[in-house]
């Protein structure tokens, strides 16, 4: 049985089937020598075609680890991290493979694929070349040349391609999405409609070339017909939030603000983290004099983007207007600190001081503003360039995403052109796990606990750690369960009472025999599950004053201490926020995630931090090779904001285990932040290998 695209469709007897076969075949549970290459290319290409690209990646690691001169599992490898938009390791697979077989013609395609999405269209360009030089009716190569020509610049050459492609088929519905996007790019909007309406005669049920041709009747200011054509594009993707943040625009223009508010609220239904959807719907709410649900809106996005200063100064206003003055000058007062030479702000502010009956400060913004106006006026009469945000330009209702004017506060945001992705069209995506939002943090700390959440498809245990505890099980005291994890979960009403249970077995025989380290080490892990962290540093000291080479007691101990300093520092970090002038509406979450940022070092806490160091350099000392203490001190060090010392920590960690999928990702995050882009971008890519998916939406964030 065959969709309308000649796709095969499985079964749901088939999926169970092959769900089962990958289980019996899990390639972790083999040693390198057993590992039967053929059954794990078919796994992996079958995962593939299911479109879970995360575990497909994993069969082909392990045919490449254990047969490196094959070039299939690069191609097909490639492949998976194209559809995850790691294009820069896709595009290195892709060598790879063609370093081992020259004449794969479809790693030509993939590779110009990986190429364009890295801008590189002159090497995109070369690689159809020399993929058609073995195949010369292949329709991708062709379509591919034409667009990386298009994006070149050299519209001519695009168009030549694109033309001699439709004479070969007539019928091939990309190619008259690709010249539609051309001929936009060379302003000729009349044939970017006949291409689009062209694209619709081959398959009517083709949404994005409705949302296509809606497009350029926006740019034509035909918003009529871009409402019906969005219609035709919503009723066949009804979850396309991009659908409904363009017809909002087109019923904006005809000044439908029920019907624009309408298709932004469905925005926000489909993606919550939706900036644009929040700043444009808080305009219109504030033009039809919905104040306090457009400051809502507002103060989203001033917590998904703190430095939106559009949205600072429109809540600003809105607060004046909804009598929180004191709310309104907080705001007023960051935006003059930022732009002291934005006069509005000091006339807006000069007027609420006027309210709060503050006639001195009143007068010194009234002047300010006036002075800086009058400056401005000379400015542009002398034939001087005025800053862009001292130049107003031509008053428009819309406003590109990048432009931060801050004269064009009251404009609704235009999202970005979507026609310049065409060479996307053929790629849909499942589940796009690239897409999913991802705060630029480092992965938590490693801690010891009986219970963690379910680690991603293929993620692997970076070392074994069991024979620390061997000598620890005795008939009284069993640590079976014990794991280390950065995916710790929280205990269950009957878990807590079974460790409190536990505790009172512990103290029983610690009055029996007072003299074993075990028994206060695990007492003490009990202590800590139910977050009794000075009970249970109590017994870690004890413990180790009994036993003074005890490794896992000092990473715990270690581990504790760093805990109560966090504690202790969100407890400032509370009192900062609550005075902060834009972030009334922080959760708790977003409290934790600042806290990640200050500093933690001697300065602001000192001699507890130097107690939390030397714990992890003794366990440093005594086992050396125990990555979790590597990666915990960088994961501090990085909070401390001593890059460069995290950096060796996560160094030295991924030495030690290779395959340590946290440490990679941790590295990619701090190389970044030392403006190392492309290493971390690297670092990323291998932690998306190892299994975590979310490395791949940093990866898309950082090559936009």
């Amino acid at each position: 049985m065959t969709n309308r695209d000649g796709d095969k469709i499985v079964n749901r007897g088939l999926l169970t089937a092959l769900l089962l076969l990958i289980t019996l075949l899990n390639p972790w549970s083999v040693t390198k020598s057993q590992i039967n290459t053929d059954r794990m290319m078919i796994i992996g290409r079958n995962a593939l075609y299911f479109e879970d690209y995360i575990l497909s990646i994993q069969y082909f690691n392990r045919v490449i680890q254990s047969k490196p001169y094959l070039a299939e599992p690069y191609l097909y490898r490639a492949i998976a991290k194209l559809s995850l938009e790691d294009f820069l390791s896709a595009e290195e697979d892709c060598t790879a493979a063609l370093e081992r077989n020259p004449f794969i013609v479809r790693a030509y395609y993939v590779r110009s694929y990986a190429r364009m999405h890295l801008k590189k269209y002159e090497a995109a360009i070369e690689d159809c070349e020399q993929g058609l030089e073995f195949n010369t009716e292949h329709k991708g190569l062709m379509l591919n040349k034409g667009i990386s020509r298009m994006y070149a610049g050299q519209h001519r050459e695009a168009r030549n391609d694109l033309d001699e492609l439709l004479r070969k088929d007539p019928n091939f519905l990309y190619a008259y999405m690709s010249r539609g996007q051309l001929s936009v790019e060379t302003g000729d909007t009349l044939g970017a409609v006949d291409d689009f309406s062209r694209a619709l005669a081959v398959d009517r049920y083709f949404a994005p070339a409705y949302a296509s041709r809606a497009y350029v009747n926006l740019l034509r200011k035909n918003f009529t017909d871009a409402i019906s054509d969005f219609n035709e594009a919503i009723h066949l993707e009804p979850d396309n939030e991009s659908y409904f943040i363009n017809r909002s625009l087109a019923r904006y223009y005809l000044n439908d603000y029920r019907g624009s508010l309408n298709d932004l609220d469905r925005v926000v239904q489909i993606n919550p983290n939706s900036l644009t959807a929040y700043f444009n719907r808080g305009l219109i709410r504030a033009e039809v004099g919905d104040d306090n649900r457009a400051i809502e809106d507002f103060d989203k996005v001033i917590f998904m983007e703190p430095g939106n200063d559009l949205a600072i100064y429109n809540r600003a206003v809105l607060r004046s207007n909804t009598g929180d003055l004191e709310g309104a000058e907080a705001d007023l007062s960051l935006i003059i600190d930022r732009y002291p030479n934005f006069y509005p702000a000091f006339y807006q502010r000069s007027e609420l001081r006027k309210k709060m009956r503050d006639t001195k400060g009143a007068d010194k913004d009234y002047f300010a503003a006036w002075d800086l106006e009058n400056k401005i006026r000379e400015q542009r009469a002398a034939g001087k360039e005025v800053s862009a945000a001292g130049d107003r330009g031509e008053d428009e209702k819309t406003r590109e995403e990048t432009d931060k004017d801050l004269f064009k506060y009251n404009r609704v945001i235009v999202p970005p052109n979507e026609l310049a992705q065409s060479s996307r069209y053929a790629n849909p995506i499942r589940g796009r796990v690239q897409d999913q939002q991802v705060r630029l943090a480092l992965e938590p700390m490693y801690r010891l606990s009986f219970y963690e959440e379910l680690h991603p498809v293929g993620m692997k245990r970076p070392m074994n750690y069991r024979h620390y505890l061997e000598s620890l099980d005795q008939s009284d005291v069993r640590f079976e369960g014990l794991l280390i994890s950065n995916r710790c979960k929280s205990l269950s009403e009957e878990q807590v009472e079974k460790h409190f249970e536990s505790i009172d077995l512990y103290s029983k025989l610690i009055g029996e025999n007072a003299g074993r380290a075990v028994l206060f080490f695990a007492r003490a892990l009990d202590f800590a599950l139910v977050k009794d962290n000075d009970n249970a540093l109590l017994d870690l000291n004890r413990a180790l004053f009994l036993d003074k080479d005890f490794v896992l007691a000092y990473f715990e101990r270690a581990n504790l201490r760093f805990d109560l300093l966090m504690f202790e520092q969100s407890q400032n970090i509370q009192e900062e926020i609550q005075l902060s002038a834009y972030s009334t509406k922080k959760t708790d979450e977003d409290k934790q995630s600042g806290s990640k940022l200050t500093p933690v070092g001697e300065e602001a806490f000192g001699a507890e931090y130097i107690l939390v160091m030397q714990d992890y350099e003794k366990v440093l000392e005594i086992a050396p090779e125990f990555v979790y203490a590597w990666y915990n001190r960088g994961y501090i060090r990085f909070l401390q904001k001593d890059y460069r010392s995290a950096l060796e920590d996560f160094n030295r960690a991924i030495e030690l285990s290779p395959d340590f999928a946290e440490a990679w990702y941790n590295r990619g995050i701090i190389r970044i932040y030392l403006g190392e882009r492309e290493n971390g971008l690297r670092d990323l890519s291998k932690a998306g290998e190892l299994g975590m998916y979310q490395a791949y939406n940093l990866i898309k964030r950082f090559t936009e």
